[in-house]
């Protein structure tokens, strides 16, 4: 989780720095301090924060975090984890994203690098309860409509049954499931409507593997179409994957952003050492050093390839299946 660490005294400097080295964060400060970036204003750039980073840890008081983050809320599929931490780090607070953004996982890992407690206060975890959402993503699950996470959470906090498909093997089901119910969730590629209220839950299945020329403009275009000529909705998505030099390439980054997805990026040399039938081109070889991009870089992250490249204006792109394991227990 690419994380920041803000910091607004100088005892709060020496928790983050403790911080930092325990979780690979970034840190901030108003100081000039070595390796921390400085901040004349918090309320400057706290927006650019917020979108740039998956994680966010504050240094201080809980009302100081909570009036800088209000603004730019948006929902439970879209906020990044903002945990709280005192400057002596006794107490470790999650105050946004708990479940889906990670937030009470990272304040656990905080909670054992400072010898703190983490202060869990989602109804779901306190009474040890069954968490779709954080279910959902201990499996790699696409969420379909967050606002049902509430219905579900709901009835299971009130010891109710709540219903259960899947087309997919499951292992470790709890027994808070029952196969007929007018609430429940639904494991597809489609969007099923097994229960009066179902909440979809979709594999992310699939590795977007994509090269580009350098500064091309129609990325997200490029990969829409891709996506509707290969019938792959975006939801199923996992992560995107490509050559080492196109990290900072705007639009593919943009993207990722956007849809929240990992940039998985491999060596030139890391490309050519993957095993597999790849589409060669000595062109791209000598301008990037790999004879193809995005098949191999499917398989560099170790998806099995089944659409190979694809020339879409300027962007190749090719598609890969990871293995789906569904268990309950996992994460656990």
């Amino acid at each position: 989780m690419k994380t920041a660490v803000i910091a607004f005294t100088r005892n709060g400097v020496k928790t983050a720095k403790f911080i930092c080295r325990g979780i690979g964060g970034e840190g901030y400060t108003k100081y000039q301090e070595q390796g921390f970036l400085a901040f004349n204003s918090i309320t400057s750039i706290i927006g650019e924060i917020f979108d740039k980073y998956e994680g966010i840890v504050f240094i201080g008081a809980c009302g100081i975090a909570v009036r800088l983050i209000a603004p730019y809320i948006r929902d439970k599929a879209h906020d990044p984890a903002v945990v709280v931490v005192d400057e002596n780090g006794e107490f470790v607070i999650p105050i946004l994203s708990g479940h889906i953004g990670g937030a009470n996982e990272l304040a656990k890992n905080i909670s054992q690098i400072t010898g703190g407690t983490a202060v869990i206060t989602t109804a779901t975890d306190i009474n040890k309860k069954f968490s779709v959402d954080t279910f959902a993503v201990k499996n790699n699950l696409h969420i379909g409509d967050t606002k049902l996470i509430k219905e579900i959470s709901s009835r299971i906090l009130n010891d109710e049954k709540i219903g259960f498909y899947s087309d997919y093997d499951v292992k470790n089901i709890p027994d808070c499931f029952k196969e007929k119910a007018d609430v429940g969730i639904c494991i597809s590629d489609d969007n099923k409507k097994p229960f009066s209220i179902t909440l979809n839950l979709k594999p992310k299945k699939y590795i977007l593997g994509i090269g580009c020329r350098k500064d091309c403009e129609n990325v997200e275009e490029s990969i829409d179409c891709f996506l509707k000529l290969n019938d792959c909705d975006i939801n199923m998505i996992s992560a995107v994957a490509t050559i080492d030099i196109k990290k900072e390439e705007k639009g593919i980054v943009d993207f990722c952003k956007k849809y929240r997805l990992p940039l998985c990026t491999f060596k030139a040399e890391e490309l050519m050492e993957t095993v597999g039938d790849f589409t060669v081109s000595e062109f791209v070889k000598k301008i990037v050093g790999a004879d193809n991009v995005c098949e191999r870089a499917v398989c560099a992250k170790g998806a099995k390839l089944t659409v190979k490249k694809t020339a879409i204006k300027g962007v190749t792109l090719a598609l890969g299946k990871i293995k789906t394991e569904i268990d309950f227990l996992k994460g656990n």
